[in-house]
């Protein structure tokens, strides 16, 4: 390994992938930060990642890799393989210093400072790719043990035969879990509060490739949008489906807007994730691409920037935003030599 690292990423999900493969494949050498073990973000088994062993993606044959164009749909096991390969691409130009969580970013006139736990290293360019995903998000005067959020729940063994869940949130982590509980345990009694009008579609259909949780509004009525599943029928047959929102939990007793109530042996919140504390990049100037920052100085890229512009698998803006970072730190080394 060369002495002679200038540049960091920190980051190993799917933007901090790219931009290590964008970066070594220009014959960069890169330290690797990542407070997981490994590289692979969210979509790495839990606890360390946040997807569910059942997830499915929707390829419409462009929007993840050429390597899975004639899939219709991706199953989280083959993405992991697909970003695993992506990852170990040029290992004798990476350092990986996984397990280390960055403390702060400060970027100087000639240098950026990145610090840990461990001490402090200069580099010349930094991209930070840490992603909007952060602490888990059940509201607080929810009370009761039998209340979890779903990136809590790594298999359904603490659900007892014949016990009555809620899933409360509309999205597709949501639906999701539902599929799960319909697939593995018939025997449980599983209700989904969406909190919206919830139209169920296929991954099949052609509003599938538009985007998962496409949402839209209609004058006086609740809002309403569209939610992938493997089978619509199915979930609509074995779960009882409600477009109201919590809005209290007091043990086993839910309160909903539409003035009901009813008691439950488990509540899972698939209700997202509070973002987390930033790493204090500046960002004043508008990006090359969409959703990417740069710094003051230019020394320093916020990739996918609090989730702007894209997904958790957008295949095509994560190339697209990394082949800039590396352009860009491409250029900077080729303004500083010396003329022959």
């Amino acid at each position: 390994m060369a002495t002679d690292i200038n540049c960091a990423v920190i980051g190993s999900g799917l933007f901090g992938i790219q931009a290590v493969r964008e970066l070594t494949r220009r014959g960069m050498f890169v330290d690797w930060y990542s407070s997981d073990p490994k590289p692979g973000g969210i979509w790495q088994p839990m606890p360390w990642g946040k997807t569910r062993e059942s997830t499915e993606l929707v390829n419409p044959g462009w929007c993840i890799a050429p390597e899975l164009r004639m899939k219709p749909t991706v199953t989280v096991h083959e993405f992991r393989a697909l970003l695993k390969s992506w990852s170990d691409e040029n290992l004798n130009r990476q350092r990986r210093r996984f397990l280390t969580r960055v403390d702060s970013v400060v970027e100087y006139d000639s240098h950026v400072c990145v610090a840990t736990s461990q001490g402090e290293a200069s580099y010349a360019f930094v991209v930070v790719a840490t992603g909007h995903y952060g602490t888990p998000k059940i509201p607080t005067d929810w009370t009761g043990n039998n209340c979890y959020h779903a990136s809590s729940l790594q298999d359904l063994s603490r659900i007892q035969s014949g016990q009555s869940v809620l899933v409360v949130g509309g999205g597709q982590s949501g639906v999701e879990i539902c599929e799960e509980i319909i697939e593995e345990r018939p025997d449980i009694r599983l209700s989904w509060c969406t909190g919206r009008r919830v139209r169920l579609i296929t991954r099949h259909s052609l509003l599938a490739m538009l985007g998962t949780c496409i949402r839209y509004s209609t004058r006086g009525e609740p809002p309403r949008g569209f939610v992938i599943t493997k089978s619509p029928s199915t979930v609509s047959a074995n779960c009882t489906m409600t477009s109201a929102r919590v809005l209290k939990v007091d043990g086993n007793r839910v309160e909903f807007s539409d003035r009901s109530s009813q008691q439950f042996d488990h509540i899972i919140a698939a209700t997202g994730y509070a973002s987390p504390a930033g790493l204090g990049v500046a960002a004043p100037y508008s990006a090359i691409t969409k959703g990417m920052r740069l710094s003051p100085r230019r020394r320093v890229a916020s990739l996918n920037y609090d989730g702007d512009g894209c997904g958790g698998a957008s295949m095509r803006c994560a190339r697209k935003q990394a082949n800039t970072a590396a352009r860009l730190f491409a250029g900077m080394r080729e303004s500083t030599k010396s003329p022959a």
